[in-house]
C-alpha cells in the first residue's frame, strides 16, 4: 500500500494505492492490478488521481468507478435499525473496523 498524504497534494484527504499481483492469484505473471482510491473533492476526479497514476507508470487498461458514500441518519436506538457507513477510500480498513466496533457497541 502507498499513501499519498493530503498535505503534499494540497487535498483534504489522502490518496491510496494498493497493488496485487500473480502472488495473490489475480493476474498473470509479470502483471499487476493497481487500485487507486480517493475521496472526490472537485468536478474532475480523474485529474485528482493524476499523482497516483504518475507513480504507476504505463497502464495497460484503466477503469474509473465513482461511488457515492452514505452515512445512516440515526444510530438505531429509536427504531432498532442499525446500519453501517459506506466504505470510504481508505484501503487499510481502519475506518471500516472502527465503524463495525461502534455498531457492535450500539447494538
Amino acid at each position: 500500500q502507498i499513501v499519498l498524504p493530503q498535505k503534499q497534494l494540497g487535498r483534504k484527504s489522502d490518496i491510496y494505492i494498493t497493488l496485487v499481483s500473480y502472488t495473490h492469484q489475480v493476474c498473470s505473471k509479470g502483471k499487476f492490478v493497481a487500485i487507486i482510491a480517493a475521496n472526490v473533492e472537485t468536478d474532475n476526479p480523474e485529474k485528482e488521481i493524476a499523482p497516483a497514476l504518475k507513480l504507476l507508470g504505463q497502464v495497460d487498461k484503466k477503469f474509473v468507478n465513482i461511488v457515492d458514500t452514505y452515512v445512516p441518519k440515526g444510530d438505531g436506538s429509536k427504531d432498532g435499525v442499525y446500519l453501517s457507513n459506506s466504505f470510504d477510500a481508505t484501503s487499510h480498513f481502519e475506518t471500516c473496523s472502527n465503524d463495525v466496533l461502534a455498531l457492535f457497541k450500539r447494538i
